[in-house]
């Protein structure tokens, strides 16, 4: 088992699932400090991948922090929950990707020791 792609894939989907419920839940800022939180743990351990699906979910994982990140500055500084929700939005789509391309990588490695075996 690979603990580093368990972690990462945990992280994203903390992330993903905790962007998801500050949208649901009445624009709580606690949650939107775990999803930026659980989002940059993830992208920092996709740090260092070798594979070109796994530079997309690098890319994927950053956009959504360019996402997160400002929303939580304008959750907190601007006060404009308005603002924090739209781009709390586009993170959930980058994560979104990013998990769609995590299940590709995934098909595709046991696809490669399929035809090694």
């Amino acid at each position: 088992m690979e603990w580093r792609m368990v972690w990462t894939t945990f992280f994203l989907m903390m992330a993903l699932t905790t962007t998801v419920s500050y949208l649901s839940h009445s624009n709580d800022g606690y949650e939107l400090i775990i999803a930026v939180s659980m989002n940059v743990i993830a992208t920092t351990l996709k740090l260092g991948a070798r594979r070109t699906t796994g530079a997309m979910t690098m890319a994927a994982s950053m956009a959504a922090d360019f996402h997160l990140i400002p929303a939580l500055w304008a959750f907190y500084y601007l006060q404009d929950t308005s603002m924090a929700t739209g781009l709390a939005w586009g993170a959930v789509v980058a994560n979104i990707v990013s998990v769609i391309l995590l299940i590709v990588d995934a098909i595709l490695r046991q696809m490669e020791l399929d035809i090694l075996s």
